[in-house]
C-alpha cells in the first residue's frame, strides 16, 4: 500500500510547478495499492477554494481540476476511512519536535505502516 498526500495530488490537478514529474512517479506505482482517505477529499476542495479565491485560478478551472481528481480517485485509488485511533496518533505526531500541522499529522497517522503506533478502533 502507498498512501497519497493530498499535497501530491492537488500539485498534480490543479498544475503546479513539478507535477509532471509527480504524475510519473504515480506511473510508476501502477502495481501497488495506491490509497486515500476521507480526509483527503476535503483538503482537495479547500485546495481548490484557496486557489479560487487567492485568483490563481477562476471557478470553472477550480470545477475541472476537481472533476478530474474525483474521476481519477475512483478508477485508480482505494479509500480508506479513518478510525477513531488516527486522531489520537495524529495527536500524538503532533506533539514531536517536527512541528506538524494537524492535516499532515492525521494523514501520517492514517498512512503509517504496520507497527508504527498501531491503528486502534
Amino acid at each position: 500500500m502507498i498512501y497519497i498526500d493530498t499535497s501530491v495530488l492537488g500539485a498534480i490537478f490543479f498544475r503546479e510547478p513539478g507535477a509532471a514529474d509527480l504524475v510519473t512517479r504515480l506511473e510508476q506505482q501502477r502495481q501497488a495499492r495506491l490509497m486515500i482517505s476521507a480526509w483527503t477529499l476535503t483538503e482537495m476542495a479547500s485546495i481548490g477554494g484557496i486557489k479560487q479565491r487567492t485568483g490563481a485560478i477562476d471557478a470553472s478551472t477550480r470545477q475541472q481540476a476537481l472533476a478530474n481528481f474525483q474521476r481519477f480517485a475512483s478508477a485508480n485509488l482505494s479509500m480508506t476511512e479513518m478510525e477513531p485511533g488516527d486522531f489520537r496518533t495524529a495527536a500524538v505526531f503532533i506533539e514531536t519536535p517536527i512541528a506538524l500541522r494537524a492535516g499532515d499529522a492525521l494523514h501520517l497517522a492514517v498512512g503509517r505502516p504496520p507497527g508504527c503506533l498501531h491503528r486502534q478502533s
